[in-house]
């Protein structure tokens, strides 16, 4: 979980700046909101410790903005530099696609090489969200943005299943967070492109079952039941969506 609403432990120093180059701020040339340095100085307020292979996640305050900072650089050297720097341009190239869609995050950019930023937005997990309070709407405005992010960004979510990828902001709209499990379809063959896509929908026709069934209608329910029965064959099942949260995905 990357956003919203947490129960925030206590101001956290960053972790003192790595001796490379990168981690002094973003690409040559690049225009940043804020820089290593900057995040030093605080206050920044962990949201997430996150296992040892993990990111850790910051809210940090600039010039009257919220942000979210997922940052690598506290980790071992082997994954800080093997697996977070990786995971960092991977998940920005992400960000940046699906930037401008109704319910992705906002101006993400690269803090440096071991950590990124996106807009915070207030809210809570729908996995802590109580079914009576979401609105009428909100299902079918998820649906409508995760198919933007399939048709716009050319990319599937594939970690969804895991409630705590979907926020339920004070405003009670949709937001979705974790782009880390990401897959590009842009050159997929198109029964693979609609089967990834398939998985996404399907994952939030799940919590929608759960928490709203009568609005599903017959279509998407079919649509769950025809995905359920393809899941013992998925060789991924089972890990997307539960190595962050020990198994636990609503």
């Amino acid at each position: 979980m990357q956003s919203g609403r947490h129960d925030d432990l206590p101001a956290s120093p960053m972790p003192s700046p790595l001796n490379h180059p990168e981690t002094r701020g973003g690409s040559p040339g690049d225009r940043v909101p804020f820089t290593r340095a900057d995040l030093e100085r605080g206050p920044c307020h962990r949201l997430s410790a996150g296992r040892w292979a993990n990111a850790v996640l910051y809210r940090y305050e600039r010039d009257g903005a919220s942000w979210v900072v997922k940052d690598f650089s506290s980790r071992s050297f082997l994954v800080r530099n093997l697996i977070g720097r990786l995971l960092i341009r991977r998940e920005f190239g992400w960000l940046r696609r699906v930037d401008g869609i109704p319910a992705a995050p906002r101006d993400a950019f690269r803090v440096d090489a071991y950590a990124l930023a996106y807009r915070f937005v207030p809210g809570l997990s729908l996995r802590l969200t109580d079914a009576s309070t979401l609105a009428p709407g909100f299902f079918p405005t998820l649906e409508d943005s995760l198919r933007q992010v399939h048709a716009r960004a050319r990319m599937a979510h594939l970690d969804l299943r895991n409630a705590h990828n979907i926020l339920v902001t004070d405003a009670g709209e949709p937001s979705l967070l974790d782009f880390q499990s990401c897959l590009g379809t842009r050159w997929l063959p198109p029964p693979l492109r609609r089967f990834a896509e398939r998985i996404d929908l399907a994952a939030i026709y799940k919590h929608w079952a759960r928490r709203s069934p009568g609005t599903m209608g017959p279509e998407r329910t079919a649509a769950l039941a025809s995905m359920n029965r393809l899941r013992p064959l998925w060789v991924l099942r089972g890990y997307i969506g539960a190595r962050r949260t020990g198994g636990s995905r609503d």
